[in-house]
């Protein structure tokens, strides 16, 4: 449970592997899994074999499966583990004092490192139950914690009296959206541009204009 500022911000998925067990591992562990997490990211994972991962990442099998007993345990490790940086990063870009709206910028922009989603990687989660369970459990911490940035904004008058959820609900979904890969170039958008424009439409919805 994530407190924030007085607001619960619920149940972040527990890691697969959990941050004692990865600090318990070698340095050259750690860095595999990193060479593993740019290579999924940019060529997916799904024709993959463990003795093609193992030599692309210089490494032997049995370094592998020391790791994870199976290749499909590796890609859940490797994609659950980019997720949680991912969002523990863009919590780490809010500023505290700043307004409840730049508060919720920050998240959002921060969440929206995602888009750096390749279409083969998604493609292959597309086709990959469990990593699209694992995908969506985080997900939906984002719009728990975006929905709990929105409460504290209508809490302080800042924004309107509206359905939080449904809020978290838009934020979050439209940024799953510019997610995927070849939206924003259908768009014609960088993804600054499109995270700015889709920001200040749903904020200024937000803003409490009587304050």
């Amino acid at each position: 449970m994530v407190w924030y500022q007085n607001v619960t911000f619920g149940t972040a998925p527990q890691p697969l592997l959990p941050r004692r067990a990865e600090e318990r591992l070698g340095a050259r562990h750690r860095e595999i899994l990193d060479q593993l997490e740019t290579r999924f990211l940019e060529r997916g994972f799904s024709t993959a074999t463990v003795a093609a991962l193992a030599s692309a990442v210089g490494c032997s099998r049995r370094t592998l499966y020391e790791l994870a007993p199976s290749k499909d345990a590796l890609v859940l490790i490797v994609l659950d583990r980019f997720l949680h940086r991912v969002g523990r990063s863009a919590l780490d870009t809010v500023d505290h004092d700043a307004p409840i709206a730049e508060q919720v910028r920050s998240y959002i922009n921060g969440a929206l490192e995602l888009q750096r989603l390749t279409a083969a990687f998604a493609d292959d989660l597309d086709d990959d139950p469990a990593a699209r369970r694992l995908l969506d459990r985080h997900f939906r911490y984002v719009m728990s914690v975006s929905e709990g940035f929105i409460k504290m904004g209508i809490a302080s008058g800042e924004f309107r009296d509206v359905s939080p959820a449904v809020a978290a609900g838009t934020l979050a979904g439209t940024g799953l959206y510019f997610s995927q890969p070849g939206v924003l170039a259908d768009m014609n958008m960088t993804r600054d541009e499109a995270s700015a424009e889709m920001t200040d439409l749903i904020l200024r919805s937000l803003r409490n204009d009587e304050t």
